[in-house]
């Protein structure tokens, strides 16, 4: 059927624009998301490597430090007098940044300290959340937004919010107001954190995330510009390539314990010069994160498991050091991996011969080097590209190929056995009535010889001779068309009245025999004059009138299958002979 692998570029192009139209509205689903995201995180996994990161310290107040402090510090929260004691100490280890992952939002004791350490120090920041409910501010409550923002919404992608929780008025004042930055995050639809925003718009206000404000620590307010066709933030240091909610997507390091994490207490008991720290120099040049993961207070989840929302930060703070960071809007390398599916989905639609071995080759080398393909783009480029896509393309056309394929091959088999049929039929049948003849007779009374001779027990059959009388007066009244008519009615009444055990045979002219299987000389009989009683009954019209016809039946016994038929084919013709004799229109024994 499938001689050759020659392509044939028109034959099965619709499977390919199938393919293509399949993968883009699944894109459009949460499912595809889910997918997309799972397959993103297995490439960025294998992509990656093991990071150590040096210039980030995770401080956590966890369970373990409310615990052990409870004699020093008192009961959590905190009065602000302790985080003085701490922000002396690390300013001391010559720290390059303090971030407090904490919202300072209701009045302390030591809160006129704390707000003359925090004036005192360029380098001390602090986190602001936006949120999605409105709360009401009075007149002094909206100048502080106008201080701190970076200006008015102009058109720049940002997430937008309603509100924003300050910390309290007793900690910050107008000269130190610019330290905060918000944190506020947005889960992909599968739940997990990938992408950090780093710009938000809060009452038509755009603000810093904290992530960008500490890249920042003066109060002058860098100037960002937003390229559209690119999805680039661009600011006086840098350049951040974004999503279009200008989010930064963190390409993880393969390990989950990147970053330096060190219990609060540990550091307050030096503090306290309870203890003395072994390596004057571990903070020097650090950003340290200061945040709390007491009661599971602040887990989050991302691809790499929960962890605290300030070792998240930590983490994305390196990334921006060390540009690991995505890129996902490379139009060149989306267009290679969208040519390589739509080439493949060409090859593989048009296969004459799917399951040949160099097919199944071709299919498995294309998905593997698209693998190979995205991983070094990940790896050397950081670039998340549109494999997913390219490869669900892959995946429908496969289907696609094999459901055709299948329905063709179905098709062609359903031809071939109609075909067989035909020419057995022309072989085994005879053309007039569709009874067996000779031929076919000869055949299916093997077979059934052959099963005879497999069973145990005695079995025998019955042979009969139809010759319908008078059958040449037929033809020279009626004429041969309404001969064959009759000859088509009587082998149409065999079919119906014979049982289905029964073989009947269209034997030449006007004569027919009958296999009358597994039964005895009596039941055949019986099944012999209800086929003469119905002939009898029979009427033709024609344009002459009424005919009406009848059958003399020649039966006898098949005792002996080693014998041959022809000698039961003579008894039964003399049985025959013997119902012409006594008049016609009987069945008669030979």
């Amino acid at each position: 059927m499938r001689k050759s692998d020659t392509i044939y570029w028109s034959s099965n192009f619709w499977i390919v624009i199938l393919s293509l139209a399949l993968a883009y509205i699944l894109s459009f689903s949460s499912a595809y998301d889910n997918l997309k995201n799972y397959f993103n995180d297995t490439l960025q996994y294998l992509a990656s490597d093991e990071k150590y990161f040096t210039d980030s310290v995770v401080v956590d107040i966890n369970n373990s430090s409310l615990k052990i402090l409870e004699k020093d510090f008192g009961h959590w929260p905190y009065t602000r007098d302790k985080y003085v004691l701490i922000i002396e100490f690390l300013q001391s280890m010559n720290v390059e940044k303090i971030v407090f992952d904490i919202n300072f939002s209701d009045p302390r004791v030591g809160d006129d300290i704390f707000k003359k350490t925090i004036a005192k120090y360029d380098n001390v920041f602090f986190v602001t959340s936006a949120l999605k409910e409105t709360i009401p501010m009075n007149t002094e409550d909206e100048k502080k937004l106008k201080e701190i923002s970076w200006g008015l919404d102009s058109d720049m992608p940002a997430l937008k919010y309603k509100s924003l929780l300050l910390p309290h008025e007793n900690l910050l004042n107008k000269d130190t107001i610019y330290k905060l930055g918000i944190t506020s995050v947005l889960e992909d639809s599968d739940g997990l954190i990938r992408s950090i925003p780093m710009l938000y718009n809060v009452d038509s206000y755009l603000f810093p995330s904290l992530l960008l404000r500490i890249q920042f620590p003066h109060t002058n307010i860098p100037n960002i510009k937003y390229n559209t066709k690119t999805n680039e933030l661009i600011t006086d240091k840098r350049v951040f390539y974004t999503d279009k909610q200008n989010r930064i997507k963190l390409f993880y390091p393969k390990n989950a314990n990147s970053i330096i994490s060190i219990p609060f207490y540990k550091i307050s008991e030096v503090a306290l010069n309870k203890k003395t720290i072994s390596n004057n120099n571990f903070f020097r040049g650090k950003t340290v994160f200061i945040g709390s993961s007491a009661f599971l207070s602040d887990r989050i989840n991302t691809p790499k498991g929960a962890m605290s929302g300030s070792y998240l930060l930590a983490i994305a703070n390196e990334s921006i050091k060390n540009n690991l960071l995505l890129k996902d809007n490379n139009k060149i390398v989306n267009a290679i991996f969208l040519v390589i599916s739509v080439l493949f989905s060409l090859y593989l639609s048009t296969r004459k011969e799917l399951y040949k071995k160099s097919v199944f080759i071709t299919t498995a080398l294309t998905i593997i080097s698209s693998f190979v393909l995205g991983i070094l783009f990940l790896r050397f480029f950081h670039l998340e590209t549109n494999l997913f896509f390219a490869i669900l393309v892959i995946v429908f056309t496969i289907i696609s190929t094999v459901i055709t394929f299948q329905i063709s091959l179905s098709k062609y088999n359903k031809k071939l056995i109609d075909e067989t049929k035909k020419l057995y039929n022309e072989a085994n049948c005879d053309t007039l009535t569709g009874l067996l003849n000779r031929r076919g007779f000869d055949e299916q009374y093997n077979k059934y010889k052959e099963i005879i001779s497999k069973v145990k027990f005695s079995q025998s059959a019955c042979f009969a001779i139809c010759d319908l009388d008078h059958f040449k007066s037929v033809n020279d009244t009626y004429g041969h068309d309404i001969g064959d008519v009759v000859l088509e009615k009587f082998a149409n009444l065999l079919k119906r009245h014979l049982r289905d055990n029964d073989i009947p045979v269209r034997w030449g002219g006007e004569e027919f025999i009958i296999l009358l299987r597994d039964t005895n000389i009596d039941e055949s009989i019986i099944v012999l004059n209800r086929v003469r009683e119905i002939c009898e009954k029979m009427e033709i019209n024609t344009p002459q009138g009424i005919l009406k016809v009848s059958v003399s039946i020649g039966v006898t016994l098949i005792d002996d299958f080693s014998n041959p038929i022809d000698l039961y084919m003579k008894k039964a013709d003399m049985g025959l002979y013997k119902a012409k004799r006594m008049g016609r229109n009987k069945v008669c024994i030979g």
